[in-house]
């Protein structure tokens, strides 16, 4: 069982960063206003020096804003200075946090998040997102962190319940698929993996990280016809997939007929001999 390769994700399709671009889209569209809109409109596009200089400006004038602070820890995440991203991140909850509004507290808490995952203290991340999610209990970003966290430190039943509320909320989350794959496949419940590998190529098809993965657990599945085919349906995409040529070691070794019989129908149909190199 290719337990090594199944036990990792997907690392091309890694969860996307939720930041300052969900909070005040208004202001980030039609243009800034007040300093902590001019900081956001700068963050949003990769404007740091900007952003920085406007957010200092409106916490010189709102010291005790925890947004503010908020902002600034972002800032300083995105120039990964940690240091000074986790003394923000203090100044922001030694403030009063005004609960008037629940998307600004849920951005918020999921920055916090993002602070705790660049120092590795995933404890305090999943408290953060605790608090997210108590905020917008819809936020499939906030879920998806989550369950990325639960994954890693083996709490699986916990990643399965997080990666299912992302694509119960969003049926298109290829990321939640690709989640729900892997865990199912770290506990050994190949059909379940395979589904969710198969609804995330539906929604990508041009992904080769997909079908490697789903390779490996048609591999382990002993489905080796299948798995040559998700490798070659890799390596279209890919030639260097490392995931697609690792999972063919194995297939090479205990299905050699198989995987010639399917490269040289490849080669022939294509008419493109570098197939057969690649079995060589």
């Amino acid at each position: 069982m290719l337990v090594a390769l199944i036990a990792s994700s997907a690392s091309a399709l890694s969860v996307r960063k939720k930041t300052i671009r969900g909070v005040n889209a208004q202001q980030a569209t039609t243009g800034p206003a007040t300093d902590f809109d001019k900081a956001i409109y700068a963050f949003c596009n990769d404007d740091m020096t900007t952003a920085t200089e406007a957010i200092n400006r409106h916490l010189k004038s709102n010291p005790k804003d925890a947004f503010g602070w908020t902002c600034l820890a972002a800032i300083y995440g995105e120039l990964d200075n940690d240091h000074e991203a986790l003394q923000a991140l203090s100044k922001a909850k030694s403030c009063h946090i005004d609960e008037s509004d629940p998307t600004m507290l849920n951005w918020m808490y999921f920055t916090h998040s993002s602070i705790h995952l660049q120092t590795q203290d995933t404890i305090s991340a999943i408290e953060d997102l605790n608090m997210a999610l108590k905020y917008d209990n819809q936020d499939v970003d906030s879920y998806m962190r989550r369950g990325n966290i639960f994954k890693k430190m083996r709490r699986y039943d916990e990643a399965m319940v997080d990666y299912g509320m992302a694509v119960q909320l969003n049926p298109k989350e290829v990321e939640g698929y690709l989640g729900l794959g892997t865990v199912a496949g770290s506990q050994g419940k190949r059909k379940d993996a395979i589904k969710a590998y198969s609804m995330a190529i539906k929604l990508e098809p041009d992904v080769a990280e997909c079908y490697a993965l789903r390779a490996v657990e048609y591999y382990n599945d002993w489905d080796y016809n299948k798995a040559v085919k998700d490798v070659i349906s890799a390596l279209e995409r890919d030639k260097d997939c490392t995931r697609a040529l690792w999972v063919l070691e194995y297939l090479k070794r205990d299905a050699l007929d198989e995987v010639q019989k399917e490269f040289k129908n490849k080669a022939k149909k294509t008419k493109d001999a570098s197939w057969l190199e690649i079995i060589e």
